[in-house]
């Protein structure tokens, strides 16, 4: 039998308290714990998809109180196993699946899947995790009754640490749009609401909803699946440049290369113009002109010293953009110093660039030192149509560590202002980028041994026994979103992106900090949990009271055989009626003020 909530005059009504999400200054910032405390959400019928670094099933958070696994699937791009299997329609990657995942825990052995990093289980757990591994769960996450998905697509590299053998980064952006279908289809396999989160991206490409990953996340949506991608954790820096050229005119953008190692400059400008490039380096030396593509079916590439440059036609971008638009790709890898890269206007019809400079973000030197283009430090990926873009703030920057040492972050920001490596739109075609602000300075989520992550004590929580620990950034903050929707979509299943983008708008709070919104900082400024899911009841035609406001108590709530409920006398008005519905909104019983006064205490 599905479960079953209880409402009174159309009134939707939960009273339970789900025990803490992530501390008690997350759940008072955001008034999550007055959802938990008013309604009795916790997830339960809806999907929680995670697009990132993989998850570790063993972890308590992800096991229930009978022993069995969470998640209905793992999707490991790149444990190439599984990929002629059959089950495994996609081409790619090993699939493992719940009876798998259980039959596993129950022998002990090892899946063949997992995050060594830490990224993906620790966020995964402050979306959906139960916190289970700790008395009270107060680490728990937002939706700690979702059913997960978890979609390993990438390796975040890191050197051998401790008894931990190093890792090599691996990215494949081909490998997105096939996580984005194995999610959808699995979402209606299972006939459940889906809320993704694409827990990666950074600065770079045409930022304007054109790439083709970014088209792939705008035709995910529909009723009842929704996705989320945090704005980018490439804020605090001088990483974005424009100019407008006229005929035979040269600009000449300045790049400080502040670190050593790497740094990629792109350029973007329109298929109807030509433009020639030059470069010269910190030593004075020059590259001289660097072959540009006769027409927008064709590239050019070339190595210089301590330089490699890529000219494509409007047709050949790397990013497979359809806004027809040129790209230029340099990868400095040379001496630090100021490069100066001279770009002529050789035929123009349009004359306008934009350039991003990656990595160059509040805690790194690379930057851009003149034709500076404020914020637009957006990722491509969150520039995408059709999805949901939080931003992070700081909520609280202290905690205790396993070792009982209090411990705080310095640098992050002021407390309740924006957090220093915040992206910010707009969007290169003029939207705002930014929907939502949600604390993330600091999150808590799941930690697990033999990780990259646990092998820093001071990360882990005191008495976590080093099953918790920190997460920041926006990868901190973009979780509670997601596992917030998820809340939503157990409201009203078939919720689309745009009514819940509409109601975050709508229910968002502005202060000081955010000042007049919407702008492209801070979208229409800070969650306010409480308020959305009180909108979100009213997209299925009723107004969510909580019993504090009726004087009524009942148990249990949600339901599966019986529900006993009281109320003190003449609480309900002569025309109450009390109808009994399901998570989907189905009315199974209706009792009309008569029937009811036979149950008056």
């Amino acid at each position: 039998m599905r479960s079953l909530l209880f409402c009174l005059l159309f009134i939707g009504i939960a009273s339970l308290g789900v025990a803490q999400t992530q501390g008690d200054n997350l759940r008072a910032e955001t008034r999550l714990d007055q959802v938990y405390l008013q309604y009795n959400l916790d997830g339960q019928g809806v999907i929680v998809a995670m697009i990132e670094r993989g998850i570790d099933y063993t972890h308590p958070d992800y096991i229930d109180a009978n022993g069995n696994t969470r998640i209905a699937y793992i999707y490991d791009m790149i444990n190439p196993a599984g990929a002629s299997a059959p089950g495994n329609p996609y081409g790619v990657g090993t699939i493992f699946t719940r009876t798998q995942i259980d039959a596993a825990l129950d022998a002990g052995t090892a899946l063949g899947s997992t995050d060594r990093f830490g990224h993906g289980t620790a966020c995964t757990g402050i979306a959906a995790g139960d916190g289970s591994g700790m008395a009270g769960a107060p680490y728990r996450g937002a939706a700690p009754g979702a059913t997960i998905i978890a979609v390993k697509v990438n390796h975040d590299a890191f050197p051998a640490t401790g008894n931990l053998p190093a890792q090599a980064g691996f990215y494949n952006p081909a490998y997105l749009p096939i996580a984005f279908q194995f999610v959808k289809d699995k979402s209606t396999e299972l006939g459940l609401p889906c809320v993704a989160l694409v827990n990666l991206g950074s600065i770079g490409g045409p930022t304007d909803g054109s790439s083709e990953i970014s088209r792939a996340m705008e035709n995910f949506g529909g009723a009842g699946r929704v996705m989320v991608c945090g704005v980018g954790d490439d804020g605090g820096a001088p990483n974005r440049a424009a100019d407008t050229l006229a005929q035979g005119e040269i600009s000449e953008l300045q790049i400080k290369k502040g670190n050593t190692g790497n740094v990629r400059l792109e350029v973007w400008y329109s298929g109807d113009d030509r433009f020639g490039v030059s470069v010269t380096r910190p030593d004075g030396s020059t590259t001289g002109a660097l072959p540009t593509p006769a027409n927008n079916q064709t590239s050019s590439q070339q190595t210089v010293t301590g330089i490699t440059y890529y000219h494509r036609g409007g047709d050949q971008d790397f990013a497979g953009s359809d806004n027809g638009q040129r790209q230029i790709m340099m990868d400095i890898s040379g001496d630090t110093g100021t490069y100066v890269v001279r770009i002529q206007g050789s035929t123009v019809v349009n004359g306008k660039y934009f350039a991003s400079l990656n990595p160059s973000y509040f805690a790194n030197k690379n930057r851009f030192l003149n034709h500076i283009y404020p914020g637009a430090s957006i990722n491509d990926f969150a520039a995408s149509l059709n999805i949901i873009v939080p931003t992070d703030y700081v909520y609280d920057t202290t905690y205790v560590d396993l070792d009982g040492i209090p411990r705080k972050r310095s640098g992050q920001g002021a407390r309740g202002d924006l957090w220093a490596g915040s992206s910010e739109g707009p969007t290169l075609d003029g939207r705002l980028g930014v929907d939502i602000a949600v604390p993330g300075e600091l999150s808590f989520g799941a930690y697990s041994p033999n990780t990259y992550y646990s092998q820093f004590r001071f990360n882990m929580i005191e008495g976590s026994n080093g099953l918790y620990g920190i997460q920041n950034a926006v990868s901190g903050a973009a979780p509670t979103l997601t596992g917030f929707i998820a809340l939503m979509l157990q409201v009203n299943p078939n919720l689309t992106t745009d009514q819940i983008r509409e109601i975050l708008h709508q229910t968002g709070r502005s202060d000081a900090f955010t000042g007049l919104t919407p702008n492209p900082a801070w979208g229409y400024g800070k969650l306010d949990a409480l308020a959305a899911i009180q909108a979100t009841y009213n997209t299925l035609g009723v107004e969510p009271l909580g019993m504090e406001k009726l004087g009524f108590s009942f148990f249990p709530n949600p339901a599966s055989g019986y529900l006993k409920y009281e109320w003190e006398r003449n609480t309900p008005p002569s025309a109450a009626q009390l109808d009994l519905m399901d998570m989907q909104g189905k009315i199974h019983a209706t009792f009309t003020p008569d029937e009811m006064q036979g149950f008056i205490q």
